[in-house]
């Protein structure tokens, strides 16, 4: 299981860079917000539009994507459910908590596993394609109608969109893709070294979060969230990919694929989300961690299991 273990040396290393960054003042009061801010507007767009633009059209309506986006979905909509039930949470809240049980981190560590544990990247570009092209988009288009209080009439929904590159880029690069656009080397190369920035940027500012914190701290009134959003993305995702992998008809290695995917931490791209329209950010920070520390006993179940 070294490819578990080197994928999370990765995370865990450039997160340690931004603890530092963030307890030496490197960066100034404001960097956490600046990276934030270039992440979201900049640098995630052109992850998103570069990745799209790579993919294989097999790839994007494969049935891995299908066990990645049920999974998902079925995840955060059952977090939704139980959160409504059980709790007064409402809103951003509730929003956070699901995203933050069903938003795995498929390019930082995805890449990695794949690579490592399961043979080929290309076993992680499934469930990013899904993330990227819809589940994002999807997610940052309700925290944005929440949070700014806007009709969600057409001209509600125009404005919307229009404030959110990544709802764009993943737009644009669908009907790119699905078209078979070939993309110029020299237009395309700019793009790709912001899309590059993305990942490592993501991960400083989530270091940087950790600077100052008190994880899990009784103030914020998010143990039970957290408690709940982990359980979910640890356990009961992975469970709902075995079930709709079997449903699918998978089996030996294609099924241990998809559950190894399933089973990723919760993205950092959550919390930038959360930084970005200042919302529930300490539920999507702590998850980040408990997910990311957790991950690896989960993970070297399913390899025992499944693993062939």
């Amino acid at each position: 299981m070294t490819g578990v273990l080197a994928g999370f040396f990765i995370v865990w290393s450039l997160i340690a860079v931004g603890w530092v960054a963030g307890r030496t003042g490197v960066l100034g009061p404001h960097g956490r917000y600046v990276l934030n801010r270039a992440t979201f507007f900049i640098a995630s767009p052109a992850l998103v539009l570069v990745g799209l633009l790579s993919s294989d059209l097999r790839e994007i309506f494969s049935v891995p994507m299908a066990v990645a986006g049920i999974s998902g979905l079925a995840t955060g909509g059952l977090l939704i459910l139980g959160v409504r039930l059980f709790t007064k949470r409402r809103g951003t809240e509730l929003v956070v908590a699901a995203i933050s049980g069903s938003v795995v981190n498929g390019a930082n560590m995805g890449f990695p596993i794949a690579a490592y544990v399961l043979g080929d990247i290309s076993h992680a570009l499934p469930v990013i394609l899904f993330q990227q092209a819809v589940y994002n988009p999807l997610y940052l288009f309700v925290l944005h109608q929440i949070t700014e209080k806007e009709s969600l009439g057409p001209k509600g929904v125009a404005r919307s969109i229009g404030a959110n590159p990544t709802i764009i880029a993943a737009a644009v690069g669908m009907v790119l893709a699905v078209l078979g656009v070939k993309i110029p080397g020299v237009v395309l190369e700019p793009i790709q070294s912001l899309a590059d920035m993305a990942i490592p940027a993501m991960l400083l500012a989530y270091g940087l979060s950790l600077h100052g914190s008190r994880p899990l701290a009784k103030d914020d009134g998010y143990r039970g969230l957290i408690a709940v959003s982990s359980s979910a993305k640890l356990l009961v995702m992975p469970l709902i990919a075995l079930g709709i992998g079997l449903l699918f008809g998978l089996s030996g290695h294609s099924l241990y694929e998809v559950v190894v995917m399933a089973a990723l931490p919760t993205a950092q791209n959550v919390y930038v989300a959360a930084a970005r329209y200042r919302a529930a950010e300490n539920l999507a920070r702590d998850t980040v961690l408990i997910t990311t520390i957790g991950t690896v006993v989960v993970l070297l179940l399913i390899s025992g299991l499944l693993g062939v």
